[in-house]
């Protein structure tokens, strides 16, 4: 990777690469049942302030990451987790170069309703405040190739910044099956459950020393609806399927093996599986 930079740690760190609305606040409190553990969502330093800047040069993702890594050092958990959607946009590779290959959370949840989601909340890649602090862009070097992003609907780009997400997560695989990093697939419905719960977190080398205190409070973490969209955009005036299969035509001009991996995914949503599979 290049390596550039080199800090000693011995911090357990485990990062998300996932795209907003995917239900990470959830997930973070969910890891609070693990011991010796520092779980957080979106804390100071946060990616999304300097995100813009990263975008226009991944070289202040450095400084960032140095003043970042300099906060969790600072600790006393020894496991540190943050589910920051940001950090798989435009920080991992940067961090890869640092030397530093932390555990990665790929959390997903349907593409469709995760773009209906940031739609309603008006969180547009570029478009909006939140979508440039939030969400990757298509013009900028190492995003998902689209061509004429300016044509796309504000729900086309909700799409596109969701399959994005996905093309990272897809990319940091392939380095961590080269690199022998650690990593899980997982939906926030998979920490609903329990067991499925420790089991996520023992990849990670977490560990739960009182178990019956631990299910409790999963079990109080999990009964909360947590971080409900309070966004009023309609989205009766989309036509999902229509809008994403032509971003999906689009994005196959440059990469039909993702698009592939899209199909053969569990995500995208059965109409347009059905549709392209024909073709």
């Amino acid at each position: 990777m290049g390596k550039i930079y080199k800090m000693n740690s011995n911090k357990n760190l485990i990062f998300a690469v996932t795209h907003g609305r995917t239900g990470t606040t959830m997930v973070t409190e969910v890891f609070k049942i693990f011991d010796n553990v520092r779980s957080e969502h979106e804390p100071e330093p946060n990616y999304a302030s300097v995100f813009p800047h990263v975008k226009s040069d991944p070289r202040n993702a450095i400084k960032f990451l140095e003043k970042k890594l300099s906060t969790i050092d600072s600790f006393d958990e020894e496991n540190y987790i943050e589910t920051s959607n940001v950090f798989g946009k435009g920080f991992l590779i940067p961090l890869l170069r640092m030397g530093r290959m932390p555990g990665l959370l790929f959390l997903n949840r349907d593409f469709r309703e995760t773009a209906r989601s940031l739609y309603v909340r008006g969180s547009i890649p570029v478009r909006s405040k939140m979508g440039r602090h939030f969400s990757a862009d298509p013009s900028v070097p190492g995003s998902l190739p689209i061509f004429s992003p300016e044509s796309l609907s504000d729900y086309q780009m909700c799409f596109w910044g969701v399959l994005d997400s996905y093309y990272r997560q897809l990319q940091a695989e392939s380095v961590y099956k080269k690199e022998g990093g650690c990593y899980c697939w997982v939906n926030a419905s998979d920490f609903h459950d329990f067991e499925k719960a420790v089991s996520i977190g023992s990849t990670f080398g977490l560990g739960v020393s009182d178990k019956e205190y631990a299910k409790k409070m999963h079990s109080e973490i999990v009964g909360v609806h947590h971080n409900p969209n309070k966004g009023k955009r309609n989205t009766s005036e989309v036509s999902a399927f229509s809008e994403e299969i032509e971003v999906i035509d689009r994005v196959a001009f440059y990469d039909p093996e993702f698009v592939e991996s899209c199909l053969s995914s569990k995500y995208l949503s059965s109409d347009v599986v059905s549709y392209l599979r024909q073709d």
